[in-house]
């Protein structure tokens, strides 16, 4: 599974590959989930999730709810954003701060 961090306007945002067990933990979160309803949008600028593209299809992470082709899960806790930021690579570790700031903004 593919994670792109939605961040940056003008230039490629960090994307990575979540490796078996990542996948397999990101399942078993998505499966504490339930159908949400309240759908933020996210602004043009700045922190915009995270982008998970799938077999299934892209799903993005954001604020607190999954929104996925079949729907949106409520995540209050924001449990697939914190997963996510943990698997942040080394490589762009620089930006852990900001993204741990917007996602408990």
């Amino acid at each position: 599974m593919r994670v792109e961090l939605d961040l940056f306007s003008g230039r490629p945002n960090p994307s990575w590959e979540l490796d078996e067990a990542g996948v397999r933990e990101f399942e078993r979160l998505m499966t504490r989930l339930k159908p949400g309803f309240a759908t933020p949008e996210p602004p043009a600028l700045g922190y915009r999730g995270f982008l998970l593209q799938a077999v299934s299809g892209v799903s993005r992470a954001y604020r607190g709810f999954v929104f996925m082709p079949q729907g949106v899960l409520d995540d209050p806790s924001c449990s697939i954003e914190w997963f996510l930021l943990d698997g942040l690579p080394a490589a762009f570790a620089s930006l852990r701060r900001r993204v741990s700031a917007e996602i408990t903004h």
